[in-house]
């Protein structure tokens, strides 16, 4: 899946899987949530228009591609392209009979938020061609988050939310004032996020992998070790529930492949954090501490526990293929839970099909570090493993799909797995019994993308 262009020095270049991939995650985490193209609403978000582009690329290049090559039995895209299927099942089945004027558009935006991300993970899982290409796409996305942790503890010193200064041209926020949260008395950071919450969540999701760079990189490992204690103490001065849990999950699942030496380091390292944060942000832990101290008493944990009886009548009214993708609006109620407000959208079938997703995502993982030939590989799928768990450990207590950062990074890290799997138990290229050989990375035709011209050299030399 590649496309060939020409640089000011007249050396070819290849666009490729991972290069869409990097200008998504510049585009996911660089440009507000609340920013979006007016004309097309909520999907008019720049990294939806992106992530549709990633959908279409991958459909075009499978649909023209002269060679057919086989991937082998792939249950990742079977998974993916099974919740695709059932959110537009359960499109066509809204679209079918009587629905309310408001729910229309918002039923629109969510079948086109669903192909995006369909199309991030298909184009990572399949399209990035070695592993070098993956590492890069990794790199740059720990890379991102860690500017981000930074831009929340500027928002932290400064009690600003600093992003509402910058404007670009043909995007509106939709009304939506940017500003800073509070929780007793404190500010929570917000990054370029919509909400704390969403903040929390990304970070937390992506920690893993830059843990693994910092403690395993070829290279520049101190300044991956930057990236991750700003990471880390960003984490602390969001003030949610969701982030300290899923960052809880994370640790957990990357620690089943520590030695009792390294688990001792990394408590050190986390006791080391809660002492900073305790001296420099009086009254933090405090907090902190009442998060979960006085949770029974907390509105919002009172919100989530009683959403069960209204969750369970709406799932009952539609329990197949439930009631359409983005109907389910706050205003009929909060649930803060994904996978309820996802099994009220598109039924027990839909439900099913998310479920499928994790699990085969999480396998997926697994079997990429049993299969991985080197160490620091090893150790990105046990990262990527402990992402998509703590993603899966967020719906729970969040409406992770709702939101286009917290989304597409937790499918991002979906992809990327299923593009280790597929990298490190890649066959070698040579003749093969029956005396056929493979086609391979060197032997595969480049691919352009639509209206990329290619020059006779580049084609003379394919």
């Amino acid at each position: 899946m590649r496309s060939v262009d020409e640089s000011a020095s007249g050396v070819r270049r290849s666009i490729d899987a991972a290069t869409i991939l990097t200008v998504y995650v510049v585009v996911l985490l660089s440009i507000r949530s609340v920013l979006v193209v007016p004309a097309l609403g909520t999907a008019g978000a720049p990294a939806t228009i992106v992530a549709i582009g990633a959908f279409l690329w991958w459909v075009w290049y499978h649909v023209q591609r002269a060679y057919r090559i086989d991937l082998g039995f792939q249950p990742l895209r079977i998974a993916v392209l099974g919740l695709l299927l059932a959110v537009m099942a359960s499109y066509v089945l809204a679209m079918s009979g009587p629905m309310p004027g408001n729910e229309l558009t918002p039923a629109d935006s969510g079948l086109l938020r669903m192909i995006g991300l369909a199309g991030v993970a298909m184009i990572a899982a399949e399209g990035i061609s070695s592993l070098d290409r993956l590492h890069a796409v990794a790199r740059r996305l720990v890379t991102g988050i860690g500017l981000v942790a930074m831009l929340g503890l500027a928002q932290f010193v400064t009690r600003q939310p600093l992003v509402d200064r910058i404007s670009i041209p043909g995007l509106s926020a939709r009304g939506i004032e940017i500003g800073l949260y509070e929780r007793s008395g404190m500010p929570r950071l917000s990054g370029t996020s919509t909400h704390p919450i969403e903040y929390g969540v990304i970070l937390s999701m992506v920690l893993p992998l830059v843990i693994v760079y910092a403690l395993h990189a070829p290279t520049r490992r101190w300044f991956y070790r930057v990236l991750l204690l700003c990471v880390a103490i960003a984490i602390f001065m969001v003030l949610s529930r969701s982030a300290i849990l899923c960052t809880g999950i994370a640790i957990l699942v990357l620690a089943l492949r520590w030695s009792w030496r390294m688990r001792l380091v990394g408590l050190s390292c986390v006791a080391a954090v809660s002492v900073l944060v305790y001296l420099t942000v009086p009254g933090m832990l405090g907090v902190l501490t009442g998060l979960f101290v006085g949770a029974g008493d907390d509105a919002s944990v009172a919100s989530r526990t009683g959403s069960y009886g209204v969750a369970f009548q709406f799932i009952a009214r539609d329990p197949w293929l439930g009631r359409g993708p983005g109907t389910f609006l706050p205003q009929y109620w909060i649930l803060d839970n994904q996978y309820l407000g996802h099994t009220i959208e598109t039924g027990l079938i839909g439900m099913a099909a998310l479920l499928a997703v994790i699990v085969v995502a999480a396998f997926t993982a697994r079997s990429a570090r049993n299969a991985a030939t080197t160490d620091f590989d090893r150790e990105l799928a046990q990262g990527l493993l402990a992402g998509v768990l703590a993603g899966a450990t967020a719906m729970a207590f969040y409406d992770l799909f709702a939101f286009p950062q917290s989304s597409g990074c937790f499918i991002l890290m979906v992809g990327l797995a299923g593009a280790l799997h597929r990298l490190v138990r890649r066959p070698p290229a040579g003749p093969q019994p029956g005396g056929t050989t493979p086609p391979s990375d060197q032997t595969l035709p480049r691919q352009t993308l639509p209206g990329a011209e290619v020059s006779k050299d580049a084609i003379g030399n394919q």
